[in-house]
């Protein structure tokens, strides 16, 4: 347990003077600030406000991923994955902590665009239409819907490289928002990078019309086990696939 914690250090303080800091930094800011700037101008009902708002953040969030993936992984390999295979036996552990260090980071970085956005639309007129526990528990789903995503993208990123990661990331994003439309019903529990929109805009739909008796159907339950299910299937095989890897430069000579 004490090996692994280094390791959980050692990954932090890698990181701490990187660009992939000041990104989860920088993105969260200046995208709030931008949706509150043009909400200050657009008038719209609160409530869609928010809800477009929580939206575009759930599907950005996968290229945003890809992208954070991808240069940790160059990171990685320009330092000859020091942490991977010169321990021994340490290999399903360093993978552990990187996706761990980076789902922290995520987090941090979503909870500064969501519920920094939430705190700061309450001085909107109107602004109140969603409780902060209500926008929290939905940047809560909106995170858990990247947590498989993470690690699909640090998979891509090792295997093939931060262009494929970005990629895959860009085609996350756009089928994502394809996925809140009815084109995804029946579909989008088998899509990941679709997770976190569609839970967090069930709830938000829920709170705003459970007032007038709107109940949750039985099918979302069926469809969050669907997605358990598959979240460990692609947990169990990135491991598996990673206990196996040599590293992508010895696998290219």
């Amino acid at each position: 347990m004490r090996g692994f914690g280094r390791l959980l250090y050692s990954e932090i303080k890698r990181l701490r003077h990187t660009s992939l800091l000041y990104l989860h930094i920088a993105v969260p800011a200046a995208g709030t600030a931008a949706f509150l700037w043009y909400y200050s101008l657009a008038g719209w009902e609160s409530r869609s406000e928010v809800l477009v708002y929580f939206q575009t953040v759930a599907c950005v969030w996968p290229f945003f991923c890809g992208m954070i993936c991808g240069l940790s992984a160059e990171m990685e390999e320009a330092l000859g994955y020091q942490n991977f295979f010169l321990l021994p036996g340490r290999r399903f552990h360093a993978l552990l902590a990187k996706w761990i260090v980076l789902l922290g980071l995520g987090m941090l970085a979503g909870l500064a665009a969501l519920m920094g956005f939430s705190l700061v639309y309450r001085c909107f007129p109107d602004g109140n239409a969603y409780g902060l526990w209500i926008c929290l528990s939905s940047a809560a789903l909106i995170f858990l819907g990247q947590v498989t995503v993470y690690l699909i993208h640090l998979a891509l990123s090792f295997a093939a490289g931060k262009g494929v990661s970005i990629c895959f990331g860009i085609a996350g994003t756009l089928l994502s928002f394809l996925f809140l439309t009815g084109l995804g019903d029946g579909k989008w529990m088998f899509f990941p990078w679709a997770w976190g929109g569609r839970f967090s805009t069930y709830l938000l739909l829920y709170m705003a019309e459970k007032d007038r008796g709107l109940k949750l159907s039985e099918t979302i339950w069926k469809e969050a086990g669907v997605c358990f299910a598959i979240a460990i299937c692609i947990i169990l095989l990135a491991f598996v696939w990673f206990y196996k890897y040599e590293g992508r430069r010895s696998q290219e000579e």
